[in-house]
Formats: structure tokens, sequence, C-alpha cells
């Protein structure tokens, strides 16, 4: 297997795959993965737009990313993304989709210079007495003992995590702490869920933890995130042929293989 360095690669065009042209593509959900995927295999494996179909048992793409106003209830979002620097492939996605509002400039370009001029950053994460800053907030509190639970989790390997949760390896001395209301609150965590999801956030955003107090490393998009992301998405592949079927549920699969194809 080759095996690339750095970035010299990531932005060559590649060559056209031979018989690229007669091959078709259906990606069952409208949601990031599948609109990934199918600006990928337009603009780097130069499919055909018009050979690729996304089914979708839904009536708006997105997935879970989908947003719908509703003249009552205002805008109706299922959730939102913390997103930050190291998206790197949903940045080379979004560096190739034209802005909405500004077509000379990508959906990247927008999100870049938003986050550049508007910041993201808290002056408090934890209050209490009606608005009054809590006296420890901006300091995890943690002591020894939940600093060790802390690196045992990371250094234990997930085969011997299975089935555990969270109060599984943490005691209260760690549940006590600001750096668990900070942890739990940004990520949704409760002391029910994975041990093993808990292992893998932390790993994940180990060089944010600074950060969490003032969540200073996130960085947001102007709207939300169905308009500002799943919207030039699907335009960008609407302009270039791709075929999307809503209302659409994929019930069965059958394969046919013959000849070792």
């Amino acid at each position: 297997m080759y095996y690339s360095n750095g970035n010299y690669e990531a932005f060559a065009k590649p060559k056209k795959p031979a018989g690229v042209d007669n091959k078709s593509a259906y990606l069952i959900g409208s949601g990031l993965a599948s609109l990934a995927a199918a600006v990928f295999m337009v603009r780097d494996a130069q499919v055909p737009g018009k050979n690729i179909h996304v089914l979708e048992e839904l009536s708006l793409p997105g997935g879970s990313m989908d947003g719908i106003y509703d003249t009552n209830r205002g805008y109706i979002v299922r959730g939102g993304r913390e997103m930050e620097s190291h998206f790197e492939t949903l940045w080379d996605l979004f560096r190739s989709i034209p802005s909405l509002e500004n077509p000379d400039i990508s959906v990247l370009d927008e999100f870049y210079w938003l986050n550049k001029d508007d910041p993201s950053f808290s002056h408090a994460r934890a209050i209490e007495k009606r608005g009054q800053r809590i006296p420890t907030d901006g300091k995890f509190t943690l002591s020894r003992k939940a600093i060790e639970e802390i690196t045992k989790l990371v250094m234990t390997p997930e085969d011997q995590l299975a089935d555990m949760k969270i109060n599984d390896v943490f005691t209260d001395e760690f549940f006590k702490s600001n750096f668990w209301l900070d942890w739990s609150t940004m990520f949704a965590f409760e002391p029910w869920a994975s041990a093993i999801e808990m292992r893998r956030y932390l790993m994940r955003f180990v060089h944010h933890v600074a950060t969490l107090p003032n969540m200073s490393s996130l960085k947001f998009t102007k709207y939300n995130q169905y308009e500002s992301l799943i919207k030039p998405l699907v335009k960008y592949l609407e302009d270039r042929g791709v075929s999307f079927q809503f209302d659409t549920t994929v019930n069965n699969i059958v394969v046919d293989s013959s000849n070792g194809q």
C-alpha cells in the first residue's frame, strides 16, 4: 500500500479514472456523509453528476442536520455541531463549495472570516444566584485523584472498557469538579454514558482542554448548520446534475455477482 506524507498530494487534481463515465452511485440517505461522498465523487473521482443518485426517506436533505422554518414555532433543528480547527476533511470539502450569499468565495472562506471577525469567547461558563459567576469558574478544580483517573482512562485499551459507564471509572471527586461541569455541558455527557465514548472524546479534543472554560476554540456558522452547510452542498450537487429522490425508503439491496464482478 502506498502512503503519502504531509499535504504534498492533497491539492493535486487526480487523473480521471478509466471508465468512470460508465459508473453509477446510489447513496442511501442525504446526511452530511452522503453529501460529502457525492462531492468527492464529482470533484476528485470526476464521476458525472448525472450518474449519482441520493435517496432520502425524509422530505428534505441533511439527515440530523436538517432544518425547518415553521411560522408558528420558529426554526426546528435537531442539533448543532461544535466545530474546531482540526476538522481537516470538512474544511477540505467546503473549500470547494461556493457560498450562497457570495458565489465568488467558498463556504470555507465565509466561515473563516466570520470566526476571525467575531471569535467565540465566553466570559463565564458557570453562574449562580441569578447570574453571579461562581468563584471557581475558569478553574478545573481537579484533585490529584481525579487527574489520575483521567490519565488511567486514556491509557486503558478500549477492549477493557466494554459495557462500562463513565461513573464506573470515575469517583465523586471527579464529578464534583468544574472540569466535569465544563466537559459534560460541552459534549452532553451524563455519568451513565459510555466510558469508551468518554475516552475517545478526551483523546480527540485533548488539544482544546485548556479552552474549555472560555470556549475560544469553537467555531460557528453564520446561520444554523442546515442553512449554512447543507443547502450550499445540495446546490453544488444539483448544479452538477446529481439527482435527489425524497420521501423514499430503501428496504432491501439486491446484489448480483457473476464472473467475479
